[in-house]
């Protein structure tokens, strides 16, 4: 009798220590599609024409008619975070540091908007040689 008596005690042990072990549940898996976004851009930056002397800096606001615009389509009412980063303007091996000012999101109203970038050529720290100093500028837009 002891021995069935240790035998049913370990078989609830077992029993009880597998349950332990061993549990489960479930997730929900989802997907969310937006509408895509694209970018068009109806004018580029333009510093205007200085000469060799500049001894201060070229600044273009936003607001301006030499500023970069972007017309930008995507879903309704969505916000879009715009990334652009610092470069040179170069003209052989010359340099003219430029520093671009925009906004660092957008609401896209009816599906649609607007990006509009000035910036600051800093030809005042440079040493100027004549010719045209430029730079391929990306520009990053994506959703919040």
């Amino acid at each position: 009798m002891d021995k069935i008596l240790k035998v049913a005690a370990l078989s609830i042990f077992t029993l009880s220590a597998t349950n332990v072990l061993a549990a489960s549940d479930t997730f929900n898996a989802t997907l969310e599609v937006k509408q895509a976004i694209s970018m068009s851009k109806t004018s580029n930056l333009d510093f205007g024409i200085i000469t060799t002397d500049q001894a201060t800096d070229v600044v273009i606001a936003q607001g301006d008619a030499g500023a970069a615009a972007f017309n930008i389509t995507g879903g309704t009412g969505e916000v879009v975070t715009i990334a652009i980063s610092n470069t040179n303007l170069v003209n052989g091996g010359n340099n003219v540091a430029a520093e671009f000012d925009f906004p660092s999101t957008l609401t896209l109203t009816g599906g649609t908007g607007e990006l509009k970038v000035g910036g600051t050529a800093r030809v005042a720290s440079a040493t100027l040689v004549a010719g045209t100093y430029s730079a391929t500028v990306p520009v990053n837009v994506t959703y919040q």
